[in-house]
């Protein structure tokens, strides 16, 4: 009996998309919605780090202590309903933060208020660029990431 050669197989480069954003932050202060959302955006492959938040103070002093522009999100997905400083009180503060800082990040507000006078008030703040009632699904990311 001859034993059998076998045949160097070459694999494919790595076939999986390319993320849309190097860094993300979930500010919710919902353990299940952080996991949601979470889950959602990796499988999406829409962003290569996820810093979750489960207050707006923690993210804020977080945004408030960065020197550096890779450290700075590309996007926040942030919840208005919030105990302590709610979504609103969080933007007011965000203008407040270093140029570097604002330029880079875009807010996206996922909520469970599907009040238009919430959406109204949230659109108006120049870092807003999306709205989005809870629950976050892949039909709308599809959407904003074309």
């Amino acid at each position: 009996m001859t034993a059998k050669k076998i045949q160097q197989i070459d694999f494919l480069p790595e076939t999986r998309p390319i993320p849309k954003f190097d860094k993300v932050m979930l500010i919710d202060d919902s353990e299940a919605d952080l996991f949601i959302n979470g889950t959602i955006l990796k499988a999406m492959f829409f962003t290569k780090s996820i810093q979750e938040e489960m207050s707006s103070e923690k993210a804020l002093n977080y945004l408030k202590e960065i020197t550096r522009l890779s450290d700075v999100p590309d996007v926040i997905f942030l919840d208005l309903n919030m105990p302590a400083m709610d979504g609103f009180e969080f933007l007011m503060e965000f203008n407040s933060l270093p140029d570097f800082v604002r330029n880079k990040c875009k807010i996206i507000v996922v909520t469970a208020s599907p009040l238009e006078e919430d959406r109204h008030r949230a659109m108006m703040h120049p870092n807003v660029i999306r709205y989005f009632v809870k629950p976050l699904d892949a039909f709308h990311l599809r959407e904003f990431i074309g």
